[in-house]
């Protein structure tokens, strides 16, 4: 039997700092590690060249490094520019013409069949046949020169990484291949983390557009214009992906557990920014926690959520992006619309499994709440905003309490962490030491719930609690153990209103 295996999107393939390219360290392969589940046992596609796809922030920092020292002085400026656009132009050959873009010497199945940038419904919508024909012929911009439907390709790599041409093979989606991972053995713990980009690029772009029909009927990704699913929408996509896990175990098929992930609070990670001061209104808006909420809930919510190295001084309404603040607290609500309905729905299937004999086997993974929990600005940065029912801080593990880790935008000075550490240098997706708490999440709900975790010999079961390795972790964050030295200048170029914005502006969309 499998014993783990992922459906998701960027968090659950190990997504950061703008690229995928250490998939070993997404959140599945912590729990992999923690299970005491060897390399083939747990088996992911590899992203190293050229830093990943699509755009390795990190990585192009450190080869700043290398090449201009500490400081990017104004002398160099221009050879910066030069240095990154050639870098630039190599990563986007490499990854639609050379290596990166050929077929890999594997025809087996993936048990972390994550792709980042998927939509709920393309789990069983996008087929390695689509992303074949969109990605055979790309263009070499440029302008542009971000790789040409990195997304596409990247998925390419999880469903069909030989490039076959079986028919078997084109068809293959996320969830035709964990179907055939049920049908070969069983699946035992089944992880479905899935729906964030359904509403993410409404921070991602500062473009509130909520969804239309024509998102339910589209099945290429890249014509989607949507930021954000209304509830109506969610609940057709979910529907349907509930009853595609359902059929897993039809004609053989066998799936013991499935851990649910819930939609996180797009809102709280940096990439957004709030200014402008708190809000002084609800306008009306319906509270996003229900009656039982306090009556100054709105203040936990700025009037403007701009881009993270616009400084509050300097933000202009005229000239700059922004969502309102009633835009990102009809954003929460939705996401919070987005929790209850999953949340009805497992209930629906545990009781309907209970009713015919058989015990509860869909379980629920409130990352939602963990993310809240977490949350810097909204509710600790002033401690007279009221929290949400229930709230209490997030209780970080004793390793990590010497980091001053922290929700706010990854920020250096003299090459030394000043804020943030919980995410990575996109503003979106955690750094490794912050998948140590995702993968936290996850263990404690799938240990209550009867799965083993073992030691490294595979063989001797762990006496519970089993706690993440976060000095493990810790070791292996670079962005922890040593910033790039030219991260603080690259930011006081982003705050001069430098053309590199124009670049954070493309990998934004890339991912958006």
């Amino acid at each position: 039997m499998h014993r783990l295996v992922c459906i998701g999107d960027s968090s659950t393939q190990g997504f950061k700092s703008g690229a995928i390219f250490e998939p070993n360290l997404s959140y599945p392969a912590i729990l992999a590690w923690e299970m005491g589940l060897s390399d083939g046992e747990f088996r992911y596609p590899s992203f190293g060249g050229e830093g990943g796809l699509p755009f390795n922030i990190e990585y192009v920092l450190r080869r700043l490094d290398q090449e201009f020292g500490k400081n990017v002085d104004l002398l160099e400026i221009p050879l910066a520019a030069i240095f990154l656009r050639k870098w630039m132009d190599d990563n986007e050959d490499y990854w639609e013409r050379g290596a990166g873009a050929g077929p890999l010497r594997y025809s087996g199945h993936y048990h972390n069949l994550a792709v980042w940038g998927f939509q709920m419904q393309d789990a069983y919508q996008v087929t390695a046949e689509l992303c074949k024909e969109i990605v055979s012929n790309p263009s070499d911009n440029w302008v542009k020169q971000v790789p040409e439907h990195a997304m596409l390709r990247t998925a390419l790599r999880v469903l069909n990484p030989s490039h076959s041409d079986d028919k078997k093979d084109l068809d293959a989606t996320q969830i035709v291949r964990a179907t055939e991972l049920a049908r070969d053995g069983g699946i035992e713990n089944l992880i479905v983390f899935l729906g964030a980009n359904n509403v993410l690029g409404a921070v991602t772009s500062l473009k509130y557009v909520e969804s239309t029909d024509r998102e339910l009927e589209e099945s290429d990704p890249t014509k989607r214009k949507a930021t954000i699913y209304i509830p109506a929408h969610f609940e057709k996509v979910l529907m349907e992906l509930l009853a595609k896990v359902e059929a897993m175990t039809a004609n053989g098929g066998h799936v013991q557990r499935v851990f649910w992930g819930t939609v996180p609070s797009v809102t709280i990670p940096p990439v957004s920014h709030g200014v402008g001061g708190r809000m002084d209104s609800d306008k009306g808006l319906e509270l996003p926690y229900g009656q039982n909420d306090d009556p100054e809930w709105f203040r936990r919510y700025f009037k403007y959520y701009t881009r993270p190295w616009i400084p509050e001084k300097n933000f202009n309404p005229i000239d700059d992006p922004f969502l309102t603040g009633e835009e990102v607290m009809k954003i929460d609500r939705t996401i919070v619309r987005y929790k209850t309905m999953l949340q009805e729905n497992i209930t629906t299937h545990n009781r309907k499994r209970k009713k015919d004999g058989g015990a509860e086997d869909w379980f629920l993974v409130d990352t939602h709440w963990t993310l809240e929990r977490l949350a810097f600005r909204r509710y600790m940065e002033d401690p007279s905003v009221p929290p949400p029912p229930g709230w209490s801080p997030y209780e970080l593990p004793d390793a990590y309490i010497d980091l001053n880790l922290n929700t706010k935008f990854l920020r250096a000075k003299r090459g030394r962490r000043i804020s943030g550490g919980i995410f990575s240098l996109d503003g979106i997706h955690p750094t490794t030491v912050g998948y140590g708490l995702l993968a936290q999440e996850f263990i404690n709900v799938m240990q209550t719930n009867g799965v083993e975790f073992r030691w490294g010999d595979q063989q001797t079961p762990r006496v519970a609690p089993t706690i993440v390795d976060y000095s493990r972790l810790i070791q292996l964050d670079t962005l922890i153990k040593r910033l790039p030295e030219t991260l603080d200048d690259i930011w006081d170029r982003l705050v001069d209103g430098d053309q590199v914005v124009d670049l954070f502006k493309r990998v934004l969309r890339s991912f958006g």
